[in-house]
């Protein structure tokens, strides 16, 4: 099963509601506002960084566009010092495209640190997987879900 197909099964295994767009590919920032504004789209956007842990593991995080990692507050949360992840371990670990890390649908031993910032918000656009589609979920079920997920989920709060 693909990323798209297990982030698509998950929402809906949950009775999570989504929006999903098709477009062309989302790379940066400037090209997922003009998405968001074609499609009128309603979230923020989420950022996430694939991250290795030293001493083994990995872990996603997942933020706001404009947010910049809080190195400390990671590794304490997770135990060990994070360092981002290479492009071959992200497209091999969870199935991502460079630069359009998904933060859902991972291997249950990928932890998913959240950053609490996301909540603030009424929605969240995020792909899932393929750079080509959106996803539009509403944090207040993306909260309602994160428990029910087999990974470990963190709370992170941003700067």
């Amino acid at each position: 099963m693909s990323l798209h197909e297990r982030n698509l099964a998950l929402l809906d295994d949950h009775a999570i509601p989504y929006r999903e767009v098709s477009h062309e590919a989302v790379l940066d920032y400037p090209t997922a506002h003009a998405v968001r504004q074609r499609f009128g789209l309603r979230g923020v956007e989420s950022k996430s960084l694939f991250l290795r842990l030293k001493g083994g593991g990995y872990a996603m995080l997942v933020t706001l566009e404009d947010a910049r990692a809080d190195w400390a507050q990671l590794k304490a949360l997770l135990g060990a010092r994070p360092s981002i992840a290479s492009d071959e371990e992200l497209v091999d670990l969870t199935g991502c495209v460079p630069q359009c890390a998904c933060p859902l649908g991972h291997a249950e031993d990928i932890a998913l640190v959240f950053d609490e910032a996301i909540f603030r918000h009424d929605y969240l656009i995020y792909s899932p997987g393929p750079p080509e589609r959106t996803l539009e979920v509403a944090t207040a079920d993306l909260a309602r879900l994160l428990p029910r997920l087999p990974n470990r989920v963190l709370n992170y709060r941003s700067e």
